[in-house]
């Protein structure tokens, strides 16, 4: 089937759908793969075709917009930005591995090792910290996995792992309250530092209880920690609790485990979860 045929499919089945429908279930409909439903969505959004992606509920075209006569030409081919994803299985890459699972994209994985590949001048080229995870999207390199899962959400959009731009202040809040302050007082914890009143206000983080009982207090009741729909934000706040109450570092409290509960079993995760098993399997 040509894209032509498959951007005419996919336009009807949106045009005749009462409400928005889910990708899968799009997807399904059309008799293609979710990778290829979100790069046709993309090549009509790219002519000017907004197929809204109503968060939490699936893909729309609102009546009002006008298909220019180049949506349905066929596109010029374009080779994809190459995708490098640079890890450690026992590193805080799993979390931008879970969230290039839930992108459903390529990408090429390259595998470091502490102490050796990691601080080799190829990759302290890329990042001066010989830390992982990074990525290189094309000509762009990104560290950090806060910055990462940000990044990915926003360069794959079709995947739907950002609220909009008007509805993202809890989205960045928390997303950054994980990377900031919890990832502190957890590693201060863990290290038997309990900073003074003073060192508190010096060192940003706050108390240790303090903000487990914020987390807490926006946790509790809600299945997603920015708005009513999985983000990159749930990625990165979920990695961070599940491993914490997995090794201790974390308390297991009621609102920390439904959250988590409500994340551990996403396929993609599953398939990280997988992934890790094998590679530690390896070493054994």
């Amino acid at each position: 089937m040509s894209r032509t045929t498959r951007l005419q499919d996919l336009i009807r089945v949106l045009r005749h759908h009462t409400g928005p429908i889910g990708g899968p279930e799009l997807a399904e409909r059309l008799g293609i793969t979710l990778r290829t439903l979100y790069q046709d969505i993309a090549a009509l959004r790219a002519v000017g075709v907004e197929v809204v992606n109503a968060p939490g509920q699936g893909y729309v075209l609102p009546p009002e917009v006008v298909l220019p006569p180049a949506a349905l030409a066929e596109p010029a081919p374009r080779e994809p930005a190459e995708l490098t994803f640079y890890t450690n299985p026992l590193s805080r890459g799993g979390i931008v591995h879970w969230m290039l699972e839930e992108l459903g994209v390529p990408y090429r994985t390259v595998i470091l090792e502490y102490g050796t590949t990691m601080k080799s001048a190829e990759y302290l080229a890329l990042n001066p910290m010989g830390k992982v995870p990074a990525i290189r999207h094309g000509d762009v390199v990104v560290t950090e996995a806060a910055a990462i899962c940000a990044y990915l959400a926003d360069a794959f959009p079709e995947a739907g792992l950002a609220p909009p731009p008007a509805a993202r202040g809890d989205y960045y809040r928390w997303l950054f309250f994980a990377a900031g302050p919890l990832e502190s007082v957890i590693s201060l914890n863990t290290l038997g530092v309990q900073p003074t009143a003073e060192q508190q206000r010096q060192i940003g983080c706050g108390d240790y209880w303090a903000v487990l009982d914020t987390l807490a207090g926006v946790l509790d009741g809600r299945g997603h920690i920015a708005g009513t729909a999985f983000s990159a934000a749930d990625v990165y706040v979920g990695s961070h609790l599940g491993w914490g109450m997995h090794f201790g570092t974390i308390p297991r409290r009621p609102e920390f485990e439904a959250y988590w509960a409500a994340l551990k079993d996403r396929p993609a995760r599953l398939r990280c979860e997988a992934y890790v098993e094998r590679a530690l399997s390896l070493q054994a």
